[in-house]
């Protein structure tokens, strides 16, 4: 009993862990610093968009968490069903201080990120030893879908930060369970994962997993796990209640994601794969998670990632139309960087019997890392790239050009950077129920004067939607003939839609 409590009362970090890992941590940062500042114009910039109007408008319109916010609902509130609006809220009170800037934004990834790290290094030292747990750590910070994710004004990098540190924190607990501290705090972050992101739920099933091996079918009869699940699960339930009586009961009546839960085609499960293997993970890491997922697991709760994989697969079987977006895979990343951190300590263990020399070792190490943080770089640059600049040109003159209360309409496929730069409600498509092109010319004249009856004002089409105006010649003479183009360049063209075209 005595060795038991002396175990459970361990340091964390022994002393000559810290400096390696403090090396890591600043790196990581380092690589996530890199355009903090750029504006929400890069490969997410459909999600940050609307992450970003959640939070500017808690700013403008009084900090009131329960009800966030978006503009592309018309001119009504604009209150939408969402997952628990942490990371928007967060940002929205460092604005206070600092402004409207985007490096608030991405600065709170940034800083979830960096709480997770250390507790991923002792959730794998745990099952494992310091070396495994190092090269998971360094995997986890140099991965390709971790490095872009944890830049990027969203709460995918928030929630799985939360369940990194409530897997770890329930771990100790199931050790110290007498531990009232531990409880509460096993409860809250696992409910805060669930908060920001429902799809965190899948942590139930390493969860339940830890605590099966820990009492077997005698779990059933612990109040203290009854306890746990209830904190657990308590107030994400209450939340989801709250959000889904938003749904119902204000435009644009939608709860966001809902979408995504339906099964997908096999050539959608297919490329989801091939994304992680190649670009979201990369070869070598994915490499080092099939070798490292077959590796004997002898220590206590040595199965946890197992099972984490098992919950993730199911996960994305089920939202097969969510998972075309790739941070619904986001937990892959500490998962395989667990894998792959075993797989690479076995690696350089068999290098070291072979030469017999600890150097070799520490080499190969330096260059396995390093052909990861290349190879990393090479997936993770392209999504940098601003492609949604042309949505954040045109937002910016209907910022300049449009009355506050002025209303626009944004034929961008539901991306909704456009309209936050703009800063004026609107809609991001004529058809908001459906976000794809019109059929055909008198669609969409019908559906732009629907809009303009709901008040629409402004019209913008970017470079990616300027082919409307060639395809539909008579939308494109329709416009033309009634209405005044303020502004055309290559980046996007505006028409203002109350005014008469000159050629009248």
């Amino acid at each position: 009993m005595a060795h038991a409590r002396l175990n459970s009362r361990e340091k964390l970090f022994q002393s000559h862990e810290i400096l390696p890992l403090v090396g890591v941590l600043v790196l990581a940062l380092a690589v996530r610093l890199i355009k903090i500042s750029q504006p929400y114009v890069d490969d997410w910039s459909y999600k940050q968009g609307t992450i970003a109007m959640i939070a500017e408008n808690f700013y403008r319109n009084g900090f009131n968490i329960f009800y966030p916010q978006i503009n592309w609902a018309g001119s009504s509130a604009g209150y939408i069903g969402t997952e628990f609006p942490l990371v928007p809220f967060l940002a929205s009170l460092l604005y206070v201080p600092f402004g409207v800037q985007e490096w608030i934004g991405r600065s709170v990834s940034v800083v979830f990120f960096s709480v997770s790290l250390p507790f991923l290094y002792v959730l794998v030292k745990k099952i494992s030893n310091q070396r495994s747990a190092a090269f998971a750590a360094a995997i986890y910070a140099l991965a390709p879908l971790s490095i872009f994710a944890s830049r990027s004004f969203t709460s995918d990098t928030t929630s799985l930060s939360f369940s990194i540190v409530a897997l770890y924190l329930f771990s100790r607990w199931l050790e110290r369970a007498s531990s009232v501290v531990l409880l509460l705090a096993a409860s809250l972050t696992t409910a805060l994962a669930i908060l920001v992101k429902v799809p965190a739920a899948i942590i139930s099933l390493p969860l339940f997993y830890m605590a099966w091996e820990e009492y077997g079918v005698r779990l059933v009869f612990k109040p203290k796990l009854w306890v746990f699940a209830g904190l657990s699960l308590m107030f994400p339930a209450a939340w989801y209640l709250h959000a889904y009586s938003i749904t119902l009961s204000y435009p644009p009546y939608q709860f966001a994601g809902s979408d995504g839960l339906a099964l997908a085609d096999l050539p959608v499960y297919t490329l989801i794969v091939q994304r992680l293997v190649a670009s979201s993970l990369t070869p070598l890491v994915a490499a080092g998670m099939l070798v490292g997922l077959f590796l004997p697991t002898p220590a206590k709760h040595g199965r946890i990632f197992h099972w984490w994989l098992i919950a993730i697969c199911l996960f994305i079987v089920v939202a097969g139309h969510g998972n075309r977006h790739p941070w619904y895979q986001l937990p892959v990343v500490p998962v395989a960087a667990a894998f792959a951190g075993r797989a690479f300590d076995l690696a350089l263990r068999r290098l070291g019997a072979l030469t017999g020399a600890k150097i070799a070792e520490s080499f190969v190490g330096v260059i396995l890392l390093a052909a990861l943080a290349l190879v990393s770089y090479t997936y993770v640059r392209p999504l940098y790239d601003p492609w949604a600049k042309s949505f954040w040109k045109a937002g910016r003159v209907i910022d300049r050009l449009a009355p506050p209360d002025a209303l626009a309409v944004y034929a961008v496929s539901g991306d909704s950077s456009g309209i936050y730069y703009g800063r004026r409600k609107g809609w991001h498509a004529f058809d908001d129920s459906d976000w794809g092109e019109p059929l055909d010319s008198e669609q969409a004249i019908i559906q732009l004067e629907r809009l303009k009856e709901l008040g629409a004002r402004f019209l913008v089409f970017t470079q990616y939607t300027a082919w409307w105006l060639e395809y539909y010649t008579d939308f494109q003479e329709y416009l033309d003939s009634r209405h005044r183009r303020v502004s055309d360049t290559h980046n996007y063209v505006i028409f203002d839609l109350t005014s008469t075209s000159l050629g009248n």
